[in-house]
């Protein structure tokens, strides 16, 4: 008895090296003998950032195809639904990989989804581009621990220092500087990616001896906004900085705008898309938003992309987009030039890549943590105007229009 009992064990461990060894082989195929290219797209199928993400993908596979693939080779495309939970994205990332056998990954929205995802990465030697987190643990993992995480790259820009530096940027030199405001209210949820940000923020607006009259971090389930906005206009505020990205947007502009509170500006994701007008009826008259794509000439390519994307889609590219596409096209231009599908060729390559795309006109990874390298960036700042215009304000660089006050401060 006690010998079947061993060889069971024996036979369970070998199975599980067996599959182990099945998994760890799903992606590295050889180019060679490999008929098409696969390419794994994960987001959340019903929001907007992961609609973005999925566009985006289907866009650059198609353009890329029609120029002949890769070698003859054409790319498929294979999309895995996250549902913005990190338990759902394991699961998407799993059927990606041991079921469609896809050889690269980009997308992702939420920082908590992708650093679930994170250590899915080495198990399975699958290179990943994340085009929609912007948390810097994940790019810190890959410093502390490059043999293990060297398989994720991230192309969009990161929150805790440089969403953070832009924002401290405007709010200096656009609002102090050119409107004269000097106190300030900081409205930000409570998230992973914002728990630096807005700590950060505020240190670094007070350093220029500015005055934080007002400042909240609070919960994404909060729906009654009114409250929130009295304090803060009851502290003098002449400005308020919202960092929003998984909160109720539409409740929290709608109590800007009953409560007729200061000016407000810097982030909020929802309001990026070109539907949030309607979804809103227009409450969002004034805001403002730093986007990660306009349409307006970050590149020679951004206007193109944007027109394109309009046509084929309906609605305009969101700020996963213009991150997704580049990350599909440098992917195949990396394994265009290695003529490779292994990870280690695939990596060497995107360490090294200087790549014009729609957002960023020199794209390239910093070989340390493979995050987006300093200075190949811009993030316009965008304001709703009549007409459900979103209009590019600063920098003048790629202003398409100038700053206007909210409805009830016009004179």
């Amino acid at each position: 008895m006690r010998t079947k009992k061993y060889g069971w064990i024996i036979m369970l461990a070998i199975l599980a090296l067996i599959f182990t060894a099945m998994g760890s082989m799903a992606a590295n195929r050889n180019f060679d003998k490999a008929k098409t290219i696969r390419i794994g797209s994960l987001g959340p199928v019903q929001l907007v950032p992961g609609i973005g993400i999925h566009n985006a993908a289907k866009m650059a596979v198609a353009e890329i195809n029609a120029a002949g693939g890769i070698d003859g080779k054409k790319l498929e495309l294979f999309i895995g639904d996250t549902e913005g939970k990190p338990e759902k994205g394991i699961t998407a990332l799993k059927k990606l990989v041991l079921e469609d056998k896809v050889d690269v990954l980009v997308g992702c929205y939420s920082s908590g989804v992708a650093l679930a995802l994170q250590p899915y990465l080495p198990k399975y030697k699958i290179v990943y581009i994340a085009t929609g987190t912007a948390s810097i643990a994940l790019t810190e993992n890959v410093e502390k621990d490059y043999k293990k995480y060297k398989y994720f790259f991230r192309d969009m820009i990161n929150s805790d220092i440089r969403q953070q530096q832009w924002a401290s940027k405007f709010l200096k030199e656009f609002v102090n500087g050119k409107l004269g405001f000097t106190k300030y209210a900081i409205l930000a949820e409570n998230t992973k990616w914002v728990q630096a940000y807005g700590p950060n923020l505020k240190k670094d607006l007070e350093a220029a001896g500015l005055n934080v009259t007002f400042y909240e971090m609070f919960d994404i389930d909060i729906k009654d906004f009114s409250p929130t906005f009295v304090k803060a206009k009851s502290t003098g505020a002449q400005w308020i900085a919202q960092i929003v990205s998984h909160a109720a947007s539409i409740p929290l502009v709608k109590a800007w705008q009953d409560t007729k509170v200061a000016p407000m500006g810097l982030c909020d994701v929802a309001s990026m898309d070109s539907k949030f007008w309607e979804m809103t009826g227009g409450k969002c008259l004034g805001e403002i938003t730093y986007n990660f794509i306009a349409r307006a000439p970050l590149t020679d390519k951004t206007i193109p992309f944007w027109d394109k994307y309009v046509k084929l889609y309906g609605t305009n590219p969101v700020y996963t987009s213009g991150f997704t596409y580049d990350a599909v096209y440098m992917l195949a231009d990396v394994i265009r030039q290695k003529k490779s599908l292994k990870s280690n060729d695939i990596i060497s390559g995107l360490e090294n890549i200087s790549y014009k795309g729609v957002l960023h006109p020199e794209i390239g990874f910093d070989k340390k943590t493979h995050d987006l390298l300093e200075g190949r960036y811009v993030m316009p700042m965008v304001q709703w105007q009549d007409g459900a215009k979103q209009v590019v304000i600063w920098p003048d660089k790629f202003k398409t229009g100038d700053y206007m006050l909210p409805p009830w401060q016009k004179q």
